[in-house]
């Protein structure tokens, strides 16, 4: 890529030039200046100043440059490698504080030049004809950035004249911000550095719109992503969990009352009748101000209370009072063991899942309920479990059925992070993960086992 805004050939800059600038040296810079932005010539009047297209033209004298510092390879490609010159001048009547002379014996050119340290400018290398004169000392190339490096309020203080003139150059006692014809010369001096710094300029430009439009791009590739997990979910049918508690749910989603540990519970026929005294001091236990106590007895009365009242109202009370998330589901799988139905429990639902995870000839099943708290937030509780732990066969009794080690239950956000995650063991009949909620909020739900799963979206 590459374009001659001149009316000269155009080159690449391995062409142009046979070898690197070096900091210190001072070359002579090329008429026709190499682009690799294309302009055209409406575009080149617009953009060059008078003064530069005058030099392009061949009207205004040579143009040397003093090399500060030498090709930045990582900014543009190897064709197009960046250099900063300081602009050097054969107009020496404007000596000035920033403007300083470089004799012809230091330089090596015919003439005495002005290093004008003010004006450093980036450029490609590929505009350099050739070195000119000698490459000057590294004292001397120091003096000069450090008296720029002053003027462009970079350092304090600026080198001392005694060392400045120690050196073989010349400083001058008018101010440049002061002297009008000094800095009608700067305005000239400015405008011919155009043939530098606009193809800089352009390039850099032409690679932001290229980044703007490539971050564009990767913008609407997100959006189309968002649309798309958008549409998916659309398509998968979100479960509304408020619409449960009003007793509207989709068909495929089963009420239950049992829990998996209740099979392991209830399977017994030899279980004692519950003792009034038992029950009772149970009662007073969940009023206690210890939480463990409490969960304890919770758990108790959902094993001997069932269908009885003082033992069911004491649930509901804990239910709706606890701020303990494990007392609060202690308390309401108890509920849901001595009286099925209740209110106070939440609802609780049950989905059997299609996963070709067949155990024995039993699927696996998905259940998820969920109990308003006292805080007004939410508890959900969701478990997977193997759908043969559900028969109570007390006749024909037959051994429960234990998820496949390394089925896993995950607890997906909105955007499909995964916030946590629990893993089958071996025998272990069902596992089961328990977290809050604020209305509204979406969440999904992932059982897998090795390579399938299957996922359901659910809004509280």
């Amino acid at each position: 890529m590459g374009r001659n805004i001149s009316n000269s050939t155009s080159y690449t800059g391995q062409k142009i030039i046979q070898r690197m600038p070096q900091p210190g040296e001072i070359w002579e810079v090329n008429r026709s200046i190499h682009s690799p932005v294309e302009f055209s010539q409406e575009q080149q009047y617009q953009l060059y100043s008078d003064a530069a297209r005058q030099f392009m033209r061949g009207i205004y004298p040579p143009m040397n440059v003093m090399i500060v510092t030498k090709e930045d390879s990582g900014v543009f490609s190897q064709e197009w490698q960046l250099i900063t010159v300081m602009m050097l001048s054969g107009e020496t009547q404007f000596l000035s504080d920033v403007d300083l002379l470089i004799p012809s014996d230091i330089s090596g050119l015919e003439k005495d030049v002005l290093a004008q340290t003010w004006l450093v400018e980036e450029m490609f290398a590929c505009n350099l004809v050739k070195p000119v004169g000698k490459r000057l000392s590294r004292n001397i190339y120091d003096l000069l950035l450090s008296v720029g490096d002053f003027d462009r309020q970079i350092v304090a203080q600026p080198p001392e004249k005694s060392e400045i003139e120690l050196a073989g150059l010349k400083i001058g006692t008018k101010k440049a911000i002061e002297d009008l014809r000094i800095m009608d010369f700067h305005r000239h001096k400015l405008a011919c550095s155009d043939v530098l710094s606009i193809p800089v300029a352009a390039y850099r430009t032409y690679l932001d719109s290229l980044n703007f439009t490539e971050a564009v791009l990767e913008e609407a590739l997100e959006v189309d992503k968002d649309l798309l997990v958008d549409a998916k979910k659309k398509e998968s049918k979100v479960n509304v969990l408020s619409q449960w508690l009003q007793n509207t749910f989709d068909a495929q989603w089963q009420l239950l009352w049992q829990t998996p540990s209740l099979a392991i519970a209830t399977r017994s026929k030899f279980d004692s009748k519950p003792d009034g005294d038992e029950i009772a001091a149970l009662i007073k236990q969940v009023f206690s101000p210890d939480e463990h106590y409490r969960r304890k007895a919770a758990k108790k009365l959902g094993e001997i209370a069932l269908g009885n009242a003082d033992g069911i109202e004491a649930l509901v009370n804990l239910i709706r009072t606890t701020q303990n998330d494990e007392t609060l589901w202690v308390a309401v799988e108890s509920l849901w063991k001595i009286n099925p139905g209740n209110p106070a429990a939440g609802v609780r639902k049950v989905k059997l899942l299609d996963l070709g995870m067949q155990l024995a000839g039993e699927a696996v099943a998905l259940a998820v309920a969920l109990v308003p708290k006292a805080d007004g937030k939410i508890g959900v509780l969701l478990q997977a479990y193997s759908t043969d732990t559900e028969t109570d066969d007390s006749d024909n009794s037959k051994p429960l059925l234990y998820l496949p080690p390394g089925l896993k239950l995950i607890l997906l956000s909105e955007t499909g992070e995964t916030l946590r995650e629990v893993t089958a063991r071996n025998a272990d009949i069902y596992v089961q993960l328990k977290f809050s909620g604020e209305k509204s909020e979406q969440f999904s739900v992932r059982v897998a086992l090795n390579e399938a799963s299957i996922t359901e979206d659910f809004e509280i």
